[in-house]
């Protein structure tokens, strides 16, 4: 009831909000709105099922008629070893005998007009193929019935269960449309390292649970008489959730006892805009919600900044359990929590939140296709998130000995095995599920922090801005990047793309000697009376130094080296990096070298080598004890003690 009434005061004072009711978000509609959903579903919570009933109204935004209506049904992909998502795997999703910890979505029905529409199966079963009765044209629209059952399996990916039994995250759980652009259906089968696609529209959903359940969901919640729900008269003990969402792309729920979980709401408000924020936890882990609201908080407010305001009116984070995967939704994200965490570092908690809340714009927005460019989201979501660690809360840890930013842990993942793919290789064809992190999440920050070096902070953040207002709600690709990029920043990128984006060749130069060589005279000379030899004694202008560059990586780019010489000089040189090596002479012994010391290549692999110095750096005690402490720290978490 609370949360119901919480909603209706918002709304009833949303005039300065600009959002007019739970029932009704925007006046004016913010995207295309081609897929659209009414559904009617009745959860079995001992059996963890499903059922359910659902009308899609679909309008062929694309440039073709059709006469095929692709449905996804994602939760086939647990149904047995035989599914795509299983064999791709590679044993990460091992399951148990019992039938109960797989899972499916079975089609009862699917019909237009009263009529049942045939179909098939595509690759595997997570794709089902419905012919229907006639070309849908462009423009034209369609309404198609659907009786389907699903059975959450033990989650393994997102969905499902957890092992203790009292949660259940309902993701990709219903029958959902493919993607048509121009003349063709968009709706790949699931695959094991990819996510999802598929076009924006309004949810409207009734949810019967038991009544002994608290339900976090996408959407806001529509007043039933004053309460949160009203009572199903068909069924004993269940109460009925009306549930309203607009302009967004997918619809997620989840369930949880009411006695061992809890919610605090938040409210936040920017530009005369009310957003209600609820955050659920555990009852073990209430301490960290003031965090995960900070957190949170910085997210938004960076968000209202460099994109623009966050544009929904309700926002939800669930604390889950541990076997529960981290994963965004639109207006609804999982995210992990703390319950024992000595060092207060925000890997883990801050991080999560801030990282899931950035897909509210980079998936639940913009909304490219995840599928064949994955970077396009998870790059951008882990480029933001390092962005908000360093300016809210000096990255992951920060103390007077150690420091470690916001791309830190991304720079560790990609140097792992830097050349092990390209970026533009879609998440399926990737090696395995390091690879797909790598490439998909750590790689692509890195990137975009070497174009803004490239570039320059402010116009990056243009170009970051541009981007995100222009192609919202629009299904962008990298090309519509790389385009906007070029015509804000007003440079050819070509160059940069090809080694940084669709290359797999890494940025490596290395200091690789700094020789010394004294200036000397002396040996055989003619004279007048013949030849005399005289021993090679030192001369003017004294001992002179040198530094000789290693390329060892394969991308070519100008760098500067800097030197201090022992007559406290100080000197720039460019090279082109065009060859292996290089060697610089100077009138005086190096005493100290840094390569780029700018910082103009965030992507230069090998900084211990890139820097030289004649006095060796000298760690005293409390920078060993500390470091000492920090490894003891991540045994003891490591291990379920910290």
């Amino acid at each position: 009831m609370v949360r119901s009434l919480l909603l209706a005061a918002l709304f009833l004072l949303a005039g300065v909000g600009g959002f007019a009711s739970p029932e009704k978000w925007f006046e004016v509609a913010k995207a295309p709105r081609l897929a659209n959903y009414r559904i009617s579903a009745v959860l079995d919570w001992p059996g963890k099922r499903l059922e359910g009933r659902e009308t899609i109204t679909w309008r062929n935004g694309g440039e073709a008629p059709t006469s095929e209506f692709p449905l996804h049904l994602y939760l086939n992909a647990f149904k047995s070893p035989r599914s795509i998502f299983y064999k791709e795997s590679r044993g990460r999703m091992a399951q148990p005998a019992s039938p109960s910890s797989w899972g499916y979505c079975r089609l009862k029905s699917v019909k237009m007009g009263g009529e049942d529409l045939p179909g098939h199966f595509g690759e595997d079963e997570t794709v089902y193929w419905v012919k229907l009765p006639r070309s849908v044209h462009p423009g034209d629209t369609i309404k198609v019935d659907i009786e389907w059952e699903s059975l959450f399996p033990q989650i393994r990916m997102r969905s499902g269960y957890s092992a203790s039994g009292d949660f259940l995250m309902a993701a990709q759980w219903f029958p959902k449309v493919g993607v048509y652009q121009k003349d063709r259906w968009v709706c790949s089968v699931y695959h094991a390292f990819t996510e999802f696609f598929s076009d924006f529209g309004v949810y409207d959903v009734e949810l019967s649970v038991p009544n002994a359940l608290m339900i976090a969901h996408s959407g806001t919640s529509v007043p039933q008489g004053g309460f949160d729900a009203r009572r199903d008269p068909a069924r004993k003990d269940h109460v009925v959730y009306v549930l309203h969402a607009e302009d967004i792309h997918d619809f997620a729920w989840a369930a949880m006892p009411r006695r061992a979980w809890g919610y605090k709401k938040f409210s936040w408000v920017r530009d005369h805009r009310e957003t209600q924020i609820f955050l659920y936890y555990r009852a073990a882990n209430i301490h960290n919600v003031e965090r995960q609201f900070r957190a949170l908080k910085a997210a938004m407010r960076q968000a209202n900044e460099v994109l623009f305001p966050y544009p929904f009116p309700v926002f939800s984070v669930v604390d889950v359990p541990e076997d529960v995967d981290q994963m965004e939704y639109p207006t609804l994200v999982t995210a992990a929590s703390k319950t024992f965490d000595p060092t207060g570092n925000r890997c883990g908690l801050e991080d999560t939140v801030i990282h899931e809340f950035a897909h509210q714009y980079f998936q639940g927005i913009l909304a490219s296709n995840e599928v064949e460019e994955a970077w396009l989201d998870e790059g951008f979501a882990t480029w933001f998130t390092a962005k908000v660690l360093d300016q809210d809360f000096q990255g992951y840890y920060n103390s007077r000995r150690l420091h470690v930013g916001g791309s830190a842990l991304a720079w560790w993942d990609y140097w792992a095995d830097p050349t092990g793919d390209s970026i533009l290789q879609p998440g399926y064809r990737m090696r395995d599920a390091a690879a797909y992190g790598r490439f998909a999440y750590s790689k692509p920050a890195l990137v975009l922090n070497q174009l803004e070096a490239h570039l320059g902070r402010p116009v990056m953040e243009q170009v970051v801005a541009a981007y995100v207002k222009e192609m919202a709600f629009k299904h962008p690709t990298g090309r519509d990047f790389r385009r906007i990029a070029e015509r804000v920043s007003g440079r050819d990128l070509g160059g940069f793309w090809r080694d940084h984006v669709e290359g797999s060749e890494v940025l490596d130069v290395v200091i690789e000697r700094v020789h010394v060589r004294d200036s000397l005279d002396g040996g055989w000379k003619e004279t007048a009376k013949g030849m005399f030899f005289a021993a090679p004694v030192p001369v003017s202008p004294g001992p002179q130094g040198s530094v000789t560059l290693q390329r060892r990586g394969g991308i070519q780019a100008p760098i500067t080296l800097w030197v201090r010489l022992e007559n406290r000089l100080e000197q720039r040189v460019v090279w082109d990096g065009q060859g292996r090596w290089a060697t610089f002479e100077f009138d005086s012994p190096v005493v100290a070298a840094i390569l780029d010391p700018d910082g103009n290549y965030p992507m230069l692999k090998d900084r211990l080598h890139a820097s030289y110095t004649t006095k060796p750096v000298r760690r005293g005690l409390h920078y060993w004890a500390q470091i000492v402490w920090g490894a003891v720290m991540a045994v003891l978490q490591g291990i379920g003690l910290g």
